[in-house]
């Protein structure tokens, strides 16, 4: 943002730029801080009338695509319309994609048509989860900004309305630093129930009579993928506690409760417990029913648990 800023006071910012990172809610977030930037007087002063018509989409000077689903032929077509009209409260005019890797290669070819000779003080602020699904050639036509994960100082002032909840710890565990996957994990209930269940299993598991206590009927392909995740990263964990490396265990939270299991599980094990999630998540799950699948990891962890002692 610092750089976009400076480009913005020597009169150097170029005519598009292109934002990426897994996280769609947090491309979000940096568009609105950029288009604030870059048309606001006092750079991005939330409490700026500019500002506050930028943030609730009502600012004449800033068209946001897609009007759809996806950015179609008829989206390119409207910029190409919107990029030619001057700016109306300012210098700059600004057209915002989001989520360009939803489009066809076709609507990113006519793209190309404005992106090649933009027309003067037009900024394009352009979004991707994914780089490789943006054409080469619009790639090339624009500045490309790797949006880091935030640290956890600035997501806790993000979500400060949610810190007095129980698993805000957890949200700034797990949300890998970006603002939608922080998101999930305080308002999303299925997300809480699937790690509350990988932790049941990962410190409460001890016998092959009990894995009926945890298996889950019609278990869907979500809640396999995250209990799953979350046990592969709590065995990880403990591994850690045993090597005394507390700094690298991600979940903190849990850090006594491990240092109080870990004697149960031989390294030997932690790492044959690890390798086998990994084969389980490498599997195609069409036509396999995942309870059954999950029955017989649990039964496997117990036999390396005891095998490897």
């Amino acid at each position: 943002m610092q750089d976009i800023l400076q480009q913005k006071v020597n009169k150097k910012l170029v005519g598009g730029y292109l934002f990426f990172c897994p996280d769609t809610l947090t491309l979000n977030e940096i568009l609105l801080m950029c288009a604030k930037q870059i048309l606001c007087d006092s750079n991005g002063d939330d409490n700026c009338p500019i500002c506050q018509k930028v943030q609730c989409g009502s600012h004449p000077d800033v068209c946001v695509y897609p009007k759809g689903d996806a950015f179609s032929t008829d989206d390119s077509q409207s910029v190409i319309l919107d990029a030619n009209k001057k700016a109306i409260l300012g210098e700059y005019k600004i057209l915002m994609i989001k989520n360009l890797e939803n489009s066809s290669e076709q609507s990113q070819n006519k793209l190309l048509k404005v992106l090649e000779n933009p027309p003067k003080n037009t900024i394009f602020l352009i979004s991707t989860t994914n780089l490789n699904k943006v054409l080469p050639t619009v790639k090339s036509r624009l500045l490309k900004v790797e949006i880091p994960p935030f640290d956890k100082q600035t997501l806790t002032q993000i979500f400060s309305e949610y810190q007095k909840q129980e698993d805000f710890a957890l949200a700034m565990d797990y949300s890998n630093g970006y603002i939608g996957e922080t998101k999930q994990i305080l308002l999303d209930q299925d997300f809480l129930a699937n790690y509350a269940l990988a932790k049941n299993i990962v410190t409460n598991l001890k016998s092959s009579s009990e894995i009926v206590n945890y298996i889950v009927p019609k278990m869907s392909k979500n809640q396999f993928l995250d209990t799953v995740k979350f046990m592969q990263s709590m065995y990880r964990d403990i591994a850690l506690v045993k090597s005394n490396k507390i700094e690298l265990v991600k979940n903190k939270t849990l850090v006594s409760v491990f240092e109080n299991i870990s004697d149960e599980f031989s390294m030997k094990a932690l790492v044959e417990i690890i390798k086998r999630i990994n084969d389980v998540n490498k599997k195609q799950f069409s036509n396999v029913t995942l309870s059954l699948l999950f029955e017989n990891l649990l039964t496997s962890i117990l036999e390396v648990k005891y095998l490897c002692r």
